[in-house]
């Protein structure tokens, strides 16, 4: 069967370069890879985009600020009437940064916030990363700039998400990405980040309760990496149908390698973009096979006696590869554990 499908989003690691060490930081960021893209070649990139039907770009790292050239690829994509996203740690966000970020019309900011402020500069590993990512948002907000605050969900701050909240609430962000720890990259060393299962279940029953009732009170909590599919939630304008990396997005590592999604290990190559264009990597007969290919007896046993396998395809391919060493398996699953719970 001929594959149909385009990479309508794409996640572009910029730089492995940070000013940050992170201790769940799923990509190990700190020092650039050896060898990455000029800016010659990441425009050339950006010209087989349309040919695709790629509509929005989401920047990443490392720290995509720290790369010179970013604010010239936005504007090259502009040009080429797609749309880019930066996310950031937030450290680079002083006025003149922002003005940049205006100036070239980024559609949104995405910010790390992850935990209340002994929490976050504990996980930041800098003392004071806190009140400068508050200060960085509010620099956005006064050039009415869209921000997008994200927290990865740990052990340690599992129980801080309603004060979070409601922290969020009175310094008015409309909009609040929750995503669960991928267990690997630095988080390795760190594993008094790992959740249990009371942690997933405490986190499951933390978005039944507050993600409807947050949304009508004007913040809402946008779902990712897998807690699309707790049941019943969900609010994206894509309901959950598995994992889409190699179906409608892909990412690129800052020295042209293409993944299937970022948060996926290094080993996890479709191909290499200094070889082959995207288009044939994209088309190509063996890419992605983990999603394109997926059938019924591709389940683990985490998934294969669920009455929801065949809806979400045993969940999330990062979490569920990282965790488990095989893909459709994932063992953070909120429908299985509450499952497991309620009986």
């Amino acid at each position: 069967m001929v594959f149909e499908g385009f990479p309508f989003n794409i996640g572009w690691e910029l730089t492995l370069a940070c000013n940050l060490r992170c201790n769940h930081c799923a990509s190990a960021a700190g020092l650039p890879r050896n060898d990455e893209l000029t800016t010659k070649e990441a425009l050339k990139i950006c010209d087989q985009f349309p040919a695709l039907l790629v509509q929005e770009v989401n920047f990443t790292g490392g720290e995509p600020l720290l790369r010179e050239d970013w604010a010239e690829i936005v504007l090259y994509l502009k040009d080429l009437g797609i749309s880019s996203n930066i996310l950031t740690n937030g450290l680079a966000l002083e006025s003149k940064m922002v003005s940049q970020i205006k100036s070239v019309d980024i559609s949104n900011v995405g910010i790390s916030l992850d935990g209340l402020e002994k929490t976050h500069d504990y996980i930041r590993g800098r003392k004071g990363s806190f009140k400068h990512v508050l200060r960085s948002i509010e620099i956005l907000q006064q050039e009415n700039i869209r921000v997008i605050v994200i927290t990865t969900v740990n052990n340690l701050n599992i129980g801080e998400l309603p004060a979070i909240l409601h922290l969020l609430q009175s310094i008015g962000i409309r909009d609040w990405r929750v995503q669960p720890l991928i267990p690997t990259g630095r988080a390795n060393n760190f594993r008094e980040l790992y959740m249990d299962d009371l942690g997933m279940l405490e986190l499951g029953r933390f978005i039944h309760y507050w993600a409807p009732k947050s949304e009508k009170e004007g913040t809402r909590i946008i779902l990712s990496d897998g807690l699309e599919y707790i049941d019943g939630i969900s609010n994206s304008e894509r309901p959950w149908r598995g994992c889409p990396a190699g179906w409608i997005t892909c990412g690129i590592t800052s020295d042209g390698k293409v993944k299937g999604c970022l948060s996926l290990p290094d080993e996890l190559i479709e191909g290499d973009l200094r070889k082959n264009d995207l288009w044939s990597i994209w088309f190509h007969p063996d890419s992605f096979a983990y999603t394109r290919r997926f059938s019924y007896r591709e389940l683990g046993s985490n998934c294969s006696s669920c009455n929801k396998a065949m809806e979400c395809l045993g969940g999330c391919s990062s979490n569920s590869y990282t965790a488990s060493g095989k893909f459709h398996n994932d063992p953070y699953c909120f429908y299985k554990i509450n499952k497991m719970n309620s009986v």
